[in-house]
């Protein structure tokens, strides 16, 4: 199943609850996960959980494409050149960017990419703007769209430009839900901000502010901070309600039930 992640605004932390929710999905559920993203280079991807890019990386990329353009490589294939993600067994990634390979390309493989992974669930982090040929080709694949939003105003005025230019109507067509990163509730209670902005509270969940996040990231191990938030650390203790909601949230309008483990 792919999911697709966007934004109506820059820097609203869509990288990270890409990452979050695939490691969530692919520890607590058990789903072969695997995420990938748009855009010339998303180094930040790479950053918060710990890959290297290396020079072989981009000769994998340069070489996939080759073998796109001369038909030469299958769809069962593609998984070769997916990376292990450190500590998570059943989640990868898969670079379809690099600084010396072209927009056009980079394009013409994540659409591949995504056609062809066979995991359960695919991730995509798009970082390209709304109109962007490859954000439509990923909105298009997507079994279901998540939104990253936050409690800004401003994103809340992009939210109803999107929504005068009935951006928001082809979304929900697909199957839209919300997810608000940096929720801080000294702000508004949450029911507030769902209303405020027009939302179904029931198709909303939140990411709170946490320090934890940001020290995990900046460590390259973001990954980690799933088994605090399962033992219910006191430093992410928040998160651990958050993050349940939110797998929840999305695996039933992915029509699948959540197991959310126990200890």
């Amino acid at each position: 199943m792919n999911i697709a992640v966007i934004s109506p605004d820059r820097r609203q932390g869509g990288t990270t609850i890409s990452v979050l929710l695939a490691v969530a999905l692919a520890q607590t559920q058990n789903l072969s996960t695997c995420l990938t993203y748009t855009g010339n280079n998303n180094k930040a991807m790479a950053g918060v959980l710990g890959l290297k890019s290396t020079e072989d990386m981009t000769r994998n990329l340069t070489q996939v494409i080759k073998m796109l353009e001369a038909n030469a490589i299958s769809r069962d294939e593609i998984q070769d050149y997916c990376i292990k993600v450190p500590n998570v067994p059943n989640l990868q990634v898969i670079e379809t960017a690099s600084e010396t390979v072209s927009y056009e390309d980079s394009a013409k493989l994540i659409r591949f990419a995504i056609e062809s992974l066979n995991h359960e669930i695919v991730i995509t982090d798009v970082t390209t703007e709304i109109y962007d040929e490859v954000t439509q080709s990923v909105i298009d694949n997507a079994d279901l769209i998540i939104m990253v939003l936050t409690q800004s105003k401003d994103v809340g005025d992009k939210l109803a430009y999107w929504e005068t230019a009935e951006v928001i109507k082809h979304l929900n067509a697909k199957g839209l839900v919300y997810v608000f990163n940096q929720y801080d509730p000294y702000v508004e209670a949450f029911r507030e901000t769902t209303k405020r902005l027009g939302l179904r509270h029931r198709r909303c969940a939140k990411i709170s502010y946490n320090p934890f996040i940001r020290r995990t990231s900046n460590r390259g191990n973001l990954q980690s901070i799933l088994s605090f938030i399962l033992d219910k650390d006191p430093r992410v203790i928040e998160l651990h309600n958050d993050l349940k909601e939110c797998i929840m949230m999305i695996l039933a309008n992915l029509g699948r039930k959540t197991v959310w483990p126990h200890k």
